[in-house]
């Protein structure tokens, strides 16, 4: 089957040690790109930090972000965004605030930190609750501590509420986005915007907010340092993340895609962005 979307998660699977996109990585990304293969980050990073980091490598993708709640094309132009109810953002964020963990909230008029010097990109605090009298649409909470023990009660917390999705991608953090935004809803809601089966989408990952892309599609790929849980479910494990290990594959993607016989080499598929 033709490989016609490349799908990857960014922290601790695309990326570097340093959070970057290695040389190796950024050509075999273009060189996809030029053979007809689309590229999507999927990532629980806003568009402000996810797009800078492509913007440095000098590619341009098309980004699922914050866990599956916004859809941008290259652009930057939203297509699809998925909000937290009001009234239940409101007692998430109330919950979060009465526990003192720190907390990075994603809105439709930008995004809001307790703590500007972990989340650079991110204004202050208090610029939100001045939005928020004006019922700002939320659509991710990151709540973040260093004390691992108090970040599992509060996910367990919340894991019997049925109107948010609650997932993390590291031990010192927890992230709350609407039941319906996950990394691999929005994949799937995005293949058939553009037209593109499942069996034509590999995905890569590593983390636990990567797993409802591993339950949805089956030609995974996950990186040497994945959880366990991803690991099992992934068809194929490659390389680890600091060695290039999506660079790799996706040069052996593209060997096997040049000595399939039955593509003609001038005409490369191309997605179009419906309007």
């Amino acid at each position: 089957m033709e490989v016609k979307i490349l799908a990857s998660d960014l922290d601790g699977t695309l990326l570097d040690q340093n959070s970057r996109i290695s040389e190796k990585t950024a050509k075999a990304i273009k060189e996809a790109q030029n053979a007809g293969i689309h590229f999507i980050a999927v990532t629980g990073r806003s568009w402000e930090t996810a797009h800078q980091i492509f913007q440095e490598a000098g590619i341009e993708v098309d980004y699922i972000l914050l866990n599956g709640a916004e859809f941008r094309i290259s652009s930057g132009e939203i297509i699809y965004q998925e909000f937290i109810q009001q009234d239940v953002a409101e007692k998430v964020i109330d919950y979060l605030l009465t526990a003192r963990v720190g907390l990075e909230i994603n809105t439709d008029k930008g995004d809001f930190s307790t703590d500007t010097d972990l989340c650079q990109t991110a204004s202050v605090f208090s610029e939100f609750l001045q939005f928020g009298e004006k019922k700002t649409k939320i659509l991710k909470l990151f709540a973040f501590s260093n004390e691992a023990i108090l970040m599992k009660n509060i996910k367990n917390h919340f894991s019997d509420w049925k109107e948010i999705f609650v997932t993390s991608s590291a031990v010192w953090n927890v992230e709350i986005t609407a039941s319906v935004a996950q990394k691999g809803n929005m994949l799937k809601k995005i293949i058939q915007y553009y037209g593109v089966s499942e069996d034509e989408v590999i995905i890569f990952g590593d983390g636990e907010n990567d797993e409802t892309m591993f339950q949805k599609f089956r030609r995974s790929r996950a990186v040497g340092n994945a959880v366990p849980l991803i690991r099992d479910l992934s068809e194929k494990v490659i390389g680890y993340h600091y060695e290039n290990g999506v660079a790799k594959e996706i040069d052996q993607i593209l060997k096997s895609k040049s000595k399939n016989p039955f593509l003609c080499k001038n005409k490369y598929f191309v997605l179009t962005v419906k309007k």
